[in-house]
């Protein structure tokens, strides 16, 4: 994939998750960088050969920010759910949820089961660590008894992403 294939992905996965970036001019023959203020979040579309330029680049300039880099050789539908991960960190799924009301729900019962894999990315993240043993028993007992009916009496639920375990 070129560059610009991918700044035109980036620009369409940003739009399908309905936030408000804006494209920054960065190394401009080797990278497309957009910015999400409401989140604290950039993400850089680079070409796999100015990874450091670019690394050292964004992480003196935007110290505390999230950061996912996109290469131009990695599968980008892979890829967002990375960036909506880091998104949700930030608070976007509580964002979406208070701005789009009416459709969290389809959101997460969709085509592409979005609260499944929240929910697994979450066990994931929590890997049968004792110090999560209750918050992993609640997430099983959602995947067994369904994301709708948890979503009806909690609907706050699916608003976070824990940060990775180190």
């Amino acid at each position: 994939m070129e560059l610009q294939e991918l700044d035109t992905y980036l620009r369409v996965m940003l739009n399908t998750f309905r936030v408000p970036s804006k494209k920054i001019n960065m190394l401009k023959e080797s990278a497309v960088v957009y910015l999400i203020d409401d989140f604290g979040i950039i993400i850089c579309g680079i070409d796999r050969a100015d990874y450091g330029q670019i690394n050292s680049v964004v992480s003196e300039q935007f110290k505390n920010w999230r950061r996912v880099y996109i290469t131009t050789q990695e599968d980008v539908s892979k890829k967002k759910y990375e960036v909506l991960w880091e998104l949700m960190r930030g608070g976007y799924m509580k964002w979406l949820r208070t701005t789009y009301p009416h459709q969290i729900k389809n959101t997460l019962m969709g085509i592409d089961g979005l609260g499944t894999k929240i929910l697994n990315e979450r066990l994931r993240i929590w890997a049968e660590h004792p110090k999560y043993k209750y918050l992993i028993e609640d997430t099983k007992s959602v995947l067994q008894y369904g994301i709708l009916r948890e979503f009806s009496h909690d609907p706050g639920f699916f608003d976070y992403m824990p940060e990775e375990v180190g």
